[in-house]
């Protein structure tokens, strides 16, 4: 059986997007027993990687290398703005944990209430122990402080952008911009060696702009697939009663809005499966 990976109540395979995976995983024994820490509801994988066929289902990916001088003079500027106001660099996660932490906390403030996380600064602390990432903080030039940071994973034929999270007040310095630029430079002989930066699939219900930023300023596309999902029972019928209804359901209940967003990846599925 392919490892298959448990977060936030789905089971994912342990691959890279554009790597094959082997459906007939999900009828196998146990499948569906605990997988780090949480109970599954669902799984879900896709096919027809980077397809010529416009989806209603992408991955957000880098795959040409980052050149500053082929974009245009207003992208150029915000970016060697942010770049001229920010130093950015690997750092040890562990080194600067009270300031990522503070950094989630304004962050999240930013969010809308009802996808606010709640974290607990102990468990965030104990978490850091074990992140397996490029980590790359970005610190204030006129004073030396960290107020941004991007999470990277390099994997064998991917590098996935886990997180980027910065202080809302700094983001009109160009933080983003740094940070994104950086990361961009970083891995500029990985990609021009055949991999990819990843951003991640398409946002089911908290919509952001971010993937329209990173396709604006630093060459970023859309890359089209088909979207499966195998519900765990009765999730599944759940699904299907619900599922003609599923525009008028209207909530702030943290059980019906993940039930909610289930309805919304059912009809991107049947969407990029036509």
């Amino acid at each position: 059986m392919s490892k298959w990976i448990y977060y936030n109540h789905a089971l994912k395979p342990d691959l890279a997007p554009s790597e094959t995976v082997d459906e007939a995983d999900i009828n196998k024994a146990g499948f569906w027993k605990m997988r780090g820490g949480g109970i599954s509801l669902f799984a879900s994988w896709v096919t027809d990687f980077d397809s010529d066929r416009e989806t209603a289902w992408w991955y957000c990916i880098k795959d040409t290398p980052y050149d500053i001088s082929a974009l245009k003079a207003k992208r150029r500027y915000e970016i060697n703005k942010g770049l001229k106001n920010f130093t950015v660099e690997i750092i040890n996660p562990t080194k600067y944990k009270r300031e990522l932490f503070a950094i989630n906390v304004e962050a999240y403030k930013s969010y809308p209430p009802q996808y606010r996380p709640k974290i607990n600064e102990d468990i965030f602390y104990e978490g850091i122990k074990h992140w397996e990432f490029d980590v790359f903080g970005a610190f204030e030039k006129n004073t030396g402080e960290l107020r941004g940071y991007a999470l990277l994973k390099k994997h064998k034929v991917n590098i996935d952008f886990g997180t980027l999270r910065v202080m809302p007040e700094y983001e009109k310095q160009g933080i983003n911009a740094a940070l994104v630029a950086s990361v961009c430079e970083y891995y500029n002989d990985d990609i021009k060696n055949g991999m990819y930066l990843n951003d991640g699939s398409r946002p089911i219900i908290h919509e952001t702009n971010f993937q329209e930023y990173l396709e604006k300023y630093f060459g970023f596309r859309k890359a089209y697939c088909k979207l499966h999902v195998c519900y765990r029972f009765p999730v599944g019928l759940a699904v299907r009663i619900l599922y003609p209804v599923r525009n008028i359901i209207h909530t702030k209940n943290p059980t019906l809005n993940r039930m909610k967003s289930l309805l919304k990846m059912e009809e991107y599925k049947r969407k990029s499966c036509k």
